[in-house]
């Protein structure tokens, strides 16, 4: 898997302003899905994320190679010590996917977010420097 940070199709280094990793796996010319960190706050270095997965590679574990490639690359090239996102509620492959790497479940923000016509509540989950480094599939870091 290849994770490759881009700004308008560009290849960019990592920073600690945040940047849209596009991640690729060998036998897919397209991207596979994206990862992104932003609202970058340096007094806490702490960063919000998102991802998405392409449709038709969900259930394949591509999200779990994908997020922990990104992951591993956020936390070796910044000085973040915090990596946080929200989900919805009912999306339960991302919130059991979030979980499996160790993400902490902070809480939930009630009826935050509208789709089709209803509010639903995310779920805010977190992960620490010092957790990634915990977790078998973290890799070393000059940080």
């Amino acid at each position: 898997m290849t994770c490759r940070p881009v700004v308008d199709g560009q290849r960019v280094p990592p920073s600690d302003q945040g940047v849209t990793f596009a991640v690729w796996v060998e036998e897919r010319e397209e991207p596979v899905g994206k990862f992104s960190y932003f609202d970058v706050n340096p007094r806490n270095r702490s960063a919000e994320f998102g991802y998405r997965i392409a449709p038709g590679m969900r259930g394949r574990g591509v999200g779990t190679q994908m997020l922990q490639t990104c992951i591993n690359r956020v936390f070796q090239s910044t000085t973040l010590n915090k990596l946080y996102g929200q989900t919805a509620a009912f999306n339960l492959p991302s919130i059991r996917l979030l979980e499996k790497l160790g993400f902490h479940r902070d809480g939930v923000l009630r009826e935050h977010h509208e789709l089709d016509g209803q509010l639903h509540d995310d779920c805010l989950y977190s992960l620490l420097r010092r957790e990634w480094q915990a977790q078998s599939w973290a890799e070393a870091s000059d940080h």
